[in-house]
């Protein structure tokens, strides 16, 4: 089959691969671009807490994230990093870093793999999206959260209707990126509609639109389903 995919062009890298391994055909439509945060100081003050060694933990949600971070300090060994799927622990990796890996992501998940944080600064460095429900789950617990956005999401003025009539399948890789591709509920019943995970699904069927399959948050999930 050929599937389109709303993916990041800085997030793509060695998807066309992972979708032959499965025996598909990748068309990335990137509804979104990365840019710099609107306001970097958060961003500075964590690289800032790093390097003088106060974050005991520090969670990576994408490799985006670890890219720009990394960018701009190296946190030391002494430090707990923890990567959202296997591409951001890949990422973390090639900076000459170990980090743990959480396979599904969702906020009271997140607190209860981290086990006991009472009194733990922790650290978080990810898109301009605020996660409320993450960071109250670990103040919760205890803990000390300094989140920061390592980067922001803009519209990049791709449309997926431009793929439609090409494709056997769309997977949304995000609810931004849903809301950003143009897709409208009539066009749900002429191709297979995925959502990768609960929140873009959530997304999807505020506007009406019932994915078909819902992964567990990556794309090899949704693959499989196919």
């Amino acid at each position: 089959m050929k599937i389109a995919v709303t993916k990041l062009e800085e997030k793509s890298k060695g998807v066309h691969e992972l979708f032959r391994r499965y025996g598909h055909e990748a068309a990335i439509v990137s509804t979104m671009a990365a840019a710099d945060p609107s306001d970097t100081g958060p961003l500075m003050r964590l690289c800032d807490m790093i390097m003088e060694e106060k974050i005991d933990i520090l969670i990576f949600t994408s490799s985006l994230g670890v890219e720009k971070l990394m960018e701009k300090t190296k946190p030391g060994k002494k430090i707990r990093i923890v990567s959202v799927g296997p591409k951001t622990a890949k990422k973390v990796e090639e900076y000459g870093l170990k980090s743990e890996v959480i396979e599904k992501f969702s906020s009271g998940n997140f607190a209860d793999y981290l086990g006991d944080i009472k009194e733990k600064t922790i650290g978080i460095a990810r898109a301009e999206v605020p996660n409320p429900e993450l960071t109250g789950s670990l103040e919760s617990k205890g803990a000390v959260v300094v989140e920061a956005s390592a980067y922001r999401l803009k519209p990049a003025g791709n449309s997926i209707l431009e793929v439609l009539e090409h494709v056997d399948a769309v997977i949304f890789t995000s609810a931004k990126s849903f809301e950003l591709s143009g897709f409208r509920p009539e066009d749900a019943g002429k191709i297979r509609v995925l959502a990768i995970g609960h929140k873009t699904a959530e997304a999807m069927r505020k506007c009406g639109i019932h994915p078909d399959f819902v992964g567990n948050g990556t794309l090899e999930d949704c693959l499989a389903s196919i």
